[in-house]
């Protein structure tokens, strides 16, 4: 909403607290988001963990799937995207080169089809 509409402080918070994303912009200007502190507080925790389990898959170390297999798994059908990444999870201590991940995943695409 253009900032020269929005509505006063009070209204802007009372709506954050629903949940309401309101994105405050003007021209020629970064836009502001306002959310309510309990939002923000979720974003910041799920950003955490999202770092944490990056780490810790690092750590544990096994295959790098390459970028693009994952854009073949982002428009795949579910059934067959699980059924990859439990042959991955089979072999996590295994370091797979990308040309093997590839061939595991054309192969459960072809047994799918049979």
């Amino acid at each position: 909403m253009p900032l020269a509409q929005a509505p006063g402080l009070p209204e802007l918070a009372g709506r954050a607290r629903t949940h309401e994303r309101i994105t405050l912009t003007e021209a020629r200007a970064d836009s502001v988001i306002i959310m309510s502190a309990g939002d923000h507080r979720a974003i910041l925790d799920w950003e955490a963990a999202f770092i944490a389990e990056g780490m810790s898959a690092a750590a544990r170390g096994g295959s790098c799937v390459p970028h693009e297999l994952v854009v073949a798994l982002d428009d795949a059908d579910p059934t067959m995207v699980e059924a990859f990444l439990a042959a991955l999870e089979a072999r996590a201590d295994e370091d797979i080169p990308p040309t093997q991940q590839w061939a595991m995943w054309e192969r459960i695409n072809r047994d799918a089809r049979a």
